[in-house]
């Protein structure tokens, strides 16, 4: 995905899918799986809505974000 920065290839949105399942993994797969998603979406972030985003099925969309969302904290 890295030798993709700002291109959404057909193989991708699988590719990502697999990756946001390992998000919660054990360390240090967890990190490294969150660390490639987060420069995935910091490097699609300017044409996300208009562009990346259409190239990906709901279920990728979804394992996506809740790959990047930091759980809150019950002592916030």
């Amino acid at each position: 995905m890295c030798g993709f920065p700002y291109s959404v290839p057909e193989w991708a949105p699988a590719m990502v899918e697999k990756l946001a399942a390992h998000a919660f993994d054990p360390n240090p797969i967890d990190s490294t799986a969150k660390k490639i998603l987060s420069e995935f979406r910091r490097t699609h972030a300017d044409m996300w809505d208009e562009e990346h985003k259409h190239a990906f099925e709901p279920e990728q969309l979804s394992a996506l974000q809740d790959a990047l969302v930091v759980p809150s904290s019950m002592f916030v």
